[in-house]
């Protein structure tokens, strides 16, 4: 649970009081737990109402001693008492709420969220892009320039070309054989099972893509434009 305070956040749990600082650690921790838990974890900053003596006395209330003698002299320093003693009655003995949540707090929170957004969508397309291992992957081709020469027929300036083949990468055996031991009988037998090369290679995938669909759009965006 987190207060805000006028200029820092207050950490309830041990009363350790956080500056608005994107280097601090407890700062960055403290956008992250909301983000996780909800902005309900945060309270507002408190707002004071003055008790009627504070605010007599105060900038609003009653003028100074020298304005005083003056308004006597002038005869409206009874109209000015009667004044202040009428905006700000006995009845106002003060008090303390707590204000919402300032704006910031949410805004800081769907900025960390976004840029996580993002590094996650980008390391699922990463994943995603590799090759399916029980697939595996044809050979390949690519003709590049590599410079320019004359052809000395034409008198012309032409490409020189280089071919690059990629060569294949085969699919991995979508079963192995596993031997187990048993040491209570001495013997040992074999079973055939699914490669779990390729079940891992398929579970990452899945997940990778799962992260994928679940991107917002406007992540996606930014990333892909």
């Amino acid at each position: 649970m987190y207060k805000l305070t006028e200029h820092s956040i207050q950490r309830i749990s041990d009363n350790v009081f956080i500056p608005r600082a994107e280097s601090n650690r407890d700062y960055q921790q403290f956008i992250q737990d909301v983000a996780e838990k909800g902005i309900e974890i945060v309270e507002g900053k408190d707002v004071v109402e003055p008790d009627y003596v504070t605010l007599r006395t105060g900038e609003d209330g009653y003028a100074s001693t020298g304005e005083q003698l003056d308004m006597q002299y002038k005869g409206t320093w009874e109209t000015h008492i009667a004044d202040v003693k009428t905006r700000f009655p006995k009845t106002n003995t003060g008090s303390t709420t707590i204000a919402d949540v300032d704006d910031w707090v949410q805004e800081k929170v769907d900025a960390k969220q976004f840029a996580q957004q993002v590094e996650a969508y980008k390391i699922a397309k990463t994943r995603v892009a590799q090759y399916q291992l029980s697939v595996g992957v044809p050979e390949s081709s690519e003709t590049i320039v590599t410079g320019q020469e004359m052809n000395m027929e034409t008198g012309e300036m032409q490409d020189v070309t280089e071919t690059i083949v990629t060569p294949a990468i085969p699919a991995l055996e979508a079963t192995v054989e596993e031997t187990t031991y048993d040491f209570d009988t001495d013997t040992s037998s074999t079973t055939t099972v699914a490669n779990p090369v390729i079940v891992k290679d398929n579970e990452e995938r899945a997940a990778a893509q799962a992260i994928i669909d679940a991107t917002p759009g406007p992540v996606k965006a930014h990333v892909d434009s």
